[in-house]
């Protein structure tokens, strides 16, 4: 068949040629080929990100498609797609062509053009299909991963014999869940461009990421009410407590690979978030702090962790895992003391913020700072905070030297190596010392709770003459013949090794420490007794020297009494310091001081004057400062003092009990009763014949021993026998009965086996229960008295009389009830 020429308008063959493709470069193509990858791999991952794909490449095909209709200047509905676009130009040129063919070229022209539509398959079928297979297989994974089953390891369990049994179970799979990053590099939408690509790469990170790394909300700029305000800040706070459990639960449960986690907590202490840039709220800071303050109680060691160095020796695996967590643990504790550092620095420096606000957060720092003392007194970096806490004891807020001084008292209960409480007393000593003694009281009063109690100052001469005869006995045997020097060669070997397992190595260096501690006690209580006798701390000073005393050196015990006695003398102190200071002087001169030749008849006065001082009011607690005197003077040293005295006192002690609450006036008659049994001549008190004494009694004399205290009896007695409490009554009836052990007027087991301190103690009612228990009142109905009528004109009483009677006549006649009118009737006579 011969082909056949055909001329084409320029028109014609312009929109034919425009109609036409150029060729893609390879850059171009490279570049489909990537996108067209990538929308693969979406359309793998879900429904939704199929759909949203396929919607964007609809929408820019449809653009195109238009926009080269309007080139060509052809308008018609926008029902092709993409890969429409080939045919769309075809057609035209068909259609363009037909006009110049006829006969049997038309008739084929036609029928190509109709096989070309019947190939052609709509995209919303396509769409339709991919959709359908994306959604089987979704729901298929799903369905096996709900059928999947792990194994998991559970807990082991001993036997009663002692074999350990392994269990596992299974249970339903959960995939770990992905953090998807959401960044999308778009972009500009040309005309001429192709579909928009993104790029999401999936990261699989921690289960508890997402709260750790937590961008809070985003503010809304609207107007907003001071309910809505609240509002909010709740939801906040209680947003960042879920926020710091989950944290702080993710740390406890594997510390080893959470120690990042404490970087977020610590961006919560602070006053503004590093991260966000918004201030954090005062309560989620203090919640912060104290719950890394938990954390570190939990998790840190009580050995202290040393420096390994890993570059130069070569470890286990073990060892080094180890290793590498002690020492972000040590770098973690560090970071943390710091910042408590600076709460505490606001308010304790002159140039710090001291507002309401930095004061509270200082309070929650000094109360962190000490629990981690008392958990681990032995961990690096304890002696930093214990430092600075010695420094807090004089600041200016006694809410934080209270809690100090709590610290410090049992830190030195429970200090067994004695390591913390010497460097604690030395710090104390240097701050005093550095002051020139104006200090506060807590840093004198802490020191009460050091437990001292058989320690001998003496010791250093008791051990230089001690190794004096042992350097005799060593020279004795030198002397020896050989088989006898061999033989005490082989004792004294036993004698070491039975040294080192009795641990008196470590004895000794214990008790080198304790000596060390008193010293350093004794040295800050006189030199504040010789350099400021006036200071504000003298009273903490006398109450340490009536503990303590006991353990004073014998060398020291004259200028010792010396000095109290020219204070006592020459101060104007108040009750309480006297008391101390007198105190002291007894329990010197009750232990080792027996071998002075003083007389202490000044004190005895200046005691027997201030005996009725404390009452039953604010300053009824000081009564166990002359509980403890009255056991140095009427028990252990009644022997030493007069008859007349011993009288004076316990007389002045008796009377000076009806002015006390019923804890106190107990444990004076527990005093009295103890000096009863313990010596006979106080018979004479429950005489009440009054001439057997010589002279008169004088209650306000202030020298016991001529205050003729014989003369008088214990009248006390019998006003305390009728005492609203049941336990007073029996305990005053006891010793006016004498004393006795067995029979009537004898005390019950449970309370004549208590001495006077505890009688303070346990029927103290200053926590409102009352010892013993109140019984309940028994439910009884109240009786009716039957009154009188009283008259005060004698003639009204008859006259009521007839009234009444002649009403009574009148109702009995008619059986009804009648009103009277007394008024009228009255009126009539």
């Amino acid at each position: 068949m011969g082909t056949k020429k055909v001329k084409i308008s320029s028109v014609k063959r312009a929109a034919h040629l425009k109609s036409k493709k150029t060729p893609l470069s390879k850059q171009q193509q490279q570049k489909n080929k990537q996108k067209r990858e990538q929308l693969s791999s979406k359309r793998e991952q879900g429904q939704n990100i199929f759909s949203q794909k396929a919607h964007k490449r609809d929408n820019l095909a449809q653009r195109k498609k238009h926009n080269k209709r309007e080139s060509l200047g052809l308008h018609r509905g926008l029902d092709a797609d993409e890969d429409g676009d080939d045919d769309l130009g075809g057609d035209l040129l068909l259609d363009n062509v037909a006009d110049m063919l006829d006969g049997d070229d038309l008739a084929l022209l036609q029928e190509n053009k109709r096989k070309r539509k019947a190939k052609a398959v709509p995209l919303d079928d396509q769409q339709q299909q991919s959709v359908g297979l994306e959604m089987a297989y979704a729901t298929a994974s799903k369905k096996e991963q709900a059928a999947q089953k792990i194994k998991v390891n559970l807990l082991p369990i001993k036997s009663r014999d002692g074999e350990i049994i392994t269990r596992t179970t299974e249970v339903d799979y959960v995939p770990k869940p992905k953090h998807k990053a959401k960044e999308e590099v778009e972009e500009a939408e040309d005309e001429d461009d192709e579909a928009e690509s993104a790029s999401d790469a999936d990261v699989f990170e921690d289960s508890d990421d997402d709260v750790v790394n937590d961008d809070g909300p985003v503010p809304k700029q609207k107007f907003i009410t001071t309910t809505d305000l609240l509002i909010a800040r709740q939801q906040e706070i209680e947003r960042q407590k879920y926020r710091i459990g989950i944290i702080c639960s993710g740390i406890l449960e594997k510390p080893e690979d959470k120690m990042r986690n404490f970087n977020a907590l610590y961006e919560l202490m602070d006053e503004i978030n590093s991260a966000t840039g918004v201030p954090n709220m005062f309560a989620v800071r203090k919640l912060a702090i104290i719950s890394v303050t938990e954390i570190f109680k939990d998790i840190l060691p009580e050995y202290r962790v040393g420096q390994v160095d890993t570059k130069m020796q070569t470890v286990r695996k073990a060892t080094l895992d180890r290793v590498t967590f002690e020492k972000a643990l040590l770098q973690q504790f560090k970071k943390f003391l710091q910042k408590l550092e600076y709460l505490t620095g606001q308010v304790n420096k002159r140039g710090g913020q001291k507002t309401p606000q930095t004061i509270k957060m200082a309070s929650v720092a000094v109360q962190c700072m000490c629990d981690l003392l008392m958990a681990h007194p032995y961990f690096n970096y304890v002696q930093n905070i214990a430092q600075l806490l010695v420094y807090m004891l004089n600041c200016n807020y006694g809410k934080m030297r209270v809690i100090v001084n709590q610290c410090f008292r049992s830190v030195f209960s429970n200090d067994k190596k004695l390591d913390m409480t010497l460097f604690i007393v030395r710090r104390i000593n240097h701050l005093i010392k550095t002051n020139k003694n104006n200090v506060n009281v807590e840093c004198i009063t802490c020191m009460m709770g050091l437990k001292i109690k058989h320690v001998n100052l003496d010791a250093e001469k008791e051990n230089e003459l001690k190794q004096k005869k042992l350097e005799s006995h060593r020279q004795r045997l030198l002397s020896l013949s050989k088989k006898e020097r061999k033989r005490r060669k082989k004792l004294t070997e036993v004698n070491r090794e039975l040294e080192e397992t009795r641990a008196e190595e470590n004895k000794q260096t214990k008790h080198h420490k304790l000596t060390e501690i008193i010293k350093m006690v004794f040295t800050i209580y006189f030199r504040v007794l010789k350099n400021d006798p006036t200071s504000r701390v003298l009273s903490s000073i006398l109450e340490g020297l009536a503990e303590f005393a006991h353990v004073i050196n014998l060398e020291f015990f004259a200028d010792l009494i010396d000095v109290l006695n020219r204070i006592l003398e020459e101060q104007d102190l108040g009750y309480r310091e006297q008391l101390h200071c007198i105190q002291t002087i007894f329990v010197i001169l009750s232990g080792q001081g027996e071998v002075l030749n003083i007389d202490p008849i000044r004190f005895y006065q200046h005691f027997y004057r201030n005996m009725l001082v404390v009452q039953a009011g604010k300053n009824h607690d000081d009564f166990t400062i002359i509980l403890r005197t009255l056991d140095e003077v009427l028990v252990k040293r009644r022997r030493n003092m007069s008859q007349q005295r011993l009288m004076a006192f316990v007389k002045r002690l008796l009377m000076g009990s009806l002015h006390l609450l019923h804890n106190g006036t107990l444990a004076t008659l527990g005093t009295i009763k103890q000096t009863f049994q313990l010596t006979s001549v106080l018979d004479a008190l429950l005489d009440t014949d009054t001439t057997i004494g010589s002279g008169r009694y004088d209650p306000e004399l202030d020298d016991p021993e001529f205050c003729n205290a014989a003369s008088t009896s214990l009248y006390e007695l019998s006003l305390l026998a009728r005492h609203y409490h049941p336990t007073v009554r029996r305990m005053a009836a006891h010793i006016a009965s004498g004393v006795p052990a067995s029979g009537e007027g004898a005390l019950p087991t449970d309370i004549g086996k208590l001495n006077a301190h505890e009688l303070f103690a346990q029927y103290d009612s200053t926590q409102m229960a009352f010892n013993p228990t109140i019984p309940v009142p028994r439910q009884s109905e109240p009786k009716l008295k039957r009154g009188r009528h009283m008259y005060l004109r004698s003639d009204f009483k008859q006259h009521y009389g007839k009234l009444l009677r002649s009403a009574a006549t009148k109702r009995s006649l008619c059986n009804k009830m009648l009103q009277l009118d007394f008024l009228s009737e009255l009126s009539k006579h």
